[in-house]
C-alpha cells in the first residue's frame, strides 16, 4: 500500500460523530480566529495587488471574499486571498508539533468550498480536523530536520492538510483522497527565505489554493502517481532528504488523542513571528514587576532564545513594519517600553518610535542550545548597575496548559474584525462562529463576515 492510500485511511478514521466535544469547541474557536485575524489582515497593500492580479472584480464566483463588502471569487481565489489574509499579520494560531501554523491554510479552503457546495458546519468541522491532523501527523515525521532545512512548514505541509480537508468536503474515498495528497505533494512549497516580507503569507494562501486544486483536478478524473512521497524523487527524500524522516511516526498514534487536543492548537496573544514570543514574554514580566522601561534607564539589554529560533528573529534594525515582527530586539524593546504589543504598533510609518530607536543599540541577542526550545531570557541593566532577569517558555501561544478564555478569544476577534465588520458586527460574527451546530448552514456566518459595514 501505498504511503498516500494509508495516510488516507487514516484521515478517514476521523468521523464528525465520534468527535468529542471538546474537539468541536477548539475548531470552532479556530474557525473564529482564522476569519478575525484574516479580517483584519484585508488592511495590508499586497492583498490588494493580490486581487488585481488575480482580476478578481472581472472574475467573480461564488465563495466570499472576507471583510470585503459582499464581494466573491471563485472558490480557488477565494481560498488564496483569504488564506494569504490569515496569515498577513502572522497572528494566526500555532501548532508546536507543526512548527507553524495550522488552521490558516485549511479554514480559507473548506469554507470556499461549503459555499459552493452548501455544506452544513458538521461537514466542515470534519473536514478542518482531518486537516489538522494529516498535516500535524506528518509533522511528527519530518520535524525538525524540515524546517531547519529551510522550508516553511505552514506552506509545505499546510497544502496536505487544505487538501485532505478538501478531499474530505468533497466525500472522497481512501483511493481519491490518496490521489489528492500525491498531486499536493507537487504543489508544496514555501522558503524561510521569504520570511519578514509579503511572500510569506501568499505561502498559506497558495497552500489553501493548491490543496483545493488538487482536490477538484482528482474529482475531474487527473492522477497523480501513488507513490509521490516515497519514491526517490518524492516528498520524503527531495524536502528532507534520506534518514531524516520516519514514516512510523506519520502512520502510528491514529488511535490515540487527535493532535488538535493534544498537544493541541496555540492562540496567538502577540501579533507577530512566534519564535520570539518566550523573549516578549519575559520582557513583559520584567515590565509587570518594576514598570516600562525608560530607554535612559537602560544600559544594555541581552535576549536569549534557541538557536533554531534566533536563526530567522535575528534583525537587529528592521527596516519595515513586516520585518519588525520578526525581529527579537524590536520585539523585545516594544514590550519593555511600551508593556504590550498590538496590531497598530507594526505601521510601517510609525513601528519606530523614539522608544524603540533608542533601545535597539543597546540589545545582545545570542541563541542557546538548550532542550526547551521554546525557552527564553530577557536580561536588563541598568544605568546604576542594577541586573534585572525574567524567563519565559511560551510554545507559540496560549495552549491546552494555559487556553485562552472565550472572553478572551473575543477580545482578540473583536480588535482584529472591527475595522472591517464595526464593533457590534464583529461581535455578532464571533457569536456566530462560536454558536456553530453541526447541522447549521454556514450561509449566516459567511454573510456576517463578508461585510464592511456592522451587522
Amino acid at each position: 500500500m501505498s504511503f498516500a492510500k494509508h495516510l488516507s485511511e487514516c484521515a478517514l478514521s476521523i468521523r464528525l460523530d465520534t468527535l468529542p466535544d471538546a474537539a468541536l469547541h477548539i475548531a470552532r474557536r479556530a474557525v473564529a480566529d482564522t476569519i478575525g485575524v484574516a479580517l483584519a489582515g484585508r488592511s495590508v497593500p499586497y492583498l490588494t495587488t493580490l486581487e488585481a492580479t488575480l482580476e478578481i472584480t472581472s472574475a467573480v464566483g461564488e465563495a466570499t471574499l472576507w471583510g470585503a463588502g459582499g464581494a466573491k471569487a471563485s472558490v480557488l481565489h477565494a481560498a488564496m486571498v483569504n488564506g494569504t489574509a490569515a496569515h498577513a499579520l502572522d497572528f494566526d494560531d500555532c501548532s508546536t508539533t507543526m512548527g507553524g501554523h495550522p488552521s490558516a491554510p485549511i479554514v480559507p479552503a473548506v469554507l470556499a468550498l461549503s459555499e459552493q457546495l452548501d455544506a452544513s458546519a458538521g461537514q466542515a468541522i470534519e473536514a478542518y480536523v482531518t486537516g489538522v491532523e494529516v498535516e500535524t501527523r506528518l509533522a511528527r515525521g519530518l520535524l525538525p530536520h524540515h524546517y531547519e532545512k529551510g522550508w516553511h512548514p505552514t506552506a509545505t505541509l499546510g497544502v496536505f492538510g487544505a487538501a485532505a480537508a478538501s478531499a474530505r468536503m468533497l466525500g472522497f474515498d481512501a483511493a481519491a483522497m490518496a490521489n489528492t495528497l500525491a498531486m499536493a505533494a507537487s504543489m508544496a512549497t514555501g522558503l524561510k527565505s521569504n520570511f519578514g516580507t509579503p511572500v510569506k503569507p501568499i505561502h498559506v494562501g497558495q497552500a489553501a489554493h493548491n490543496g483545493v486544486l488538487a482536490a477538484l483536478l482528482t474529482q475531474q478524473g487527473m492522477s497523480a502517481n501513488p507513490e509521490a512521497f516515497e519514491h526517490n524523487y518524492g516528498f520524503f527524500n527531495l524536502f528532507n532528504g534520506a534518514g531524516t524522516y520516519d514514516i512510523q511516526a506519520i502512520l502510528t498514534g491514529w488511535d490515540g488523542p487527535l493532535e488538535l487536543l493534544d498537544p493541541g492548537i496555540a492562540i496567538k496573544q502577540h501579533p507577530c513571528c512566534g519564535s520570539a514570543h518566550s523573549a516578549i514574554d519575559a520582557a513583559l514580566a520584567l515590565v509587570s514587576e518594576h514598570g516600562i522601561f525608560a530607554p535612559e534607564r537602560i544600559a544594555s539589554i541581552a535576549t536569549q532564545t534557541h538557536e533554531r529560533r534566533l536563526a530567522h528573529t535575528n534583525r537587529s534594525d528592521p527596516k519595515s513594519g513586516l520585518d519588525a515582527k520578526f525581529s527579537v530586539q524590536f520585539l523585545t524593546a516594544k514590550a519593555l517600553t511600551a508593556g504590550r504589543l498590538r496590531l497598530g504598533d507594526f505601521a510601517d510609518d510609525s513601528f519606530l518610535t523614539p522608544e524603540c530607536a533608542a533601545v535597539l543599540p543597546k540589545i545582545t541577542s545570542t541563541g542557546h542550545q538548550k532542550e526547551d526550545a521554546y525557552f527564553g531570557q530577557v536580561s536588563v541593566t541598568l544605568t546604576d548597575g542594577t541586573i534585572l532577569q525574567a524567563d519565559a517558555s511560551t510554545r507559540f501561544g496560549r495552549g491546552p496548559t494555559n487556553p485562552m478564555s472565550d472572553t478572551e478569544l473575543k477580545e482578540k476577534f473583536t480588535d482584529c474584525a472591527a475595522g472591517t465588520l464595526g464593533e457590534q458586527g464583529a461581535c455578532a460574527a464571533f457569536s456566530a462562529c462560536l454558536a456553530l451546530q453541526p447541522q447549521d448552514s454556514l450561509v449566516d456566518l459567511l454573510q456576517r463576515v463578508s461585510a464592511k459595514e456592522a451587522c
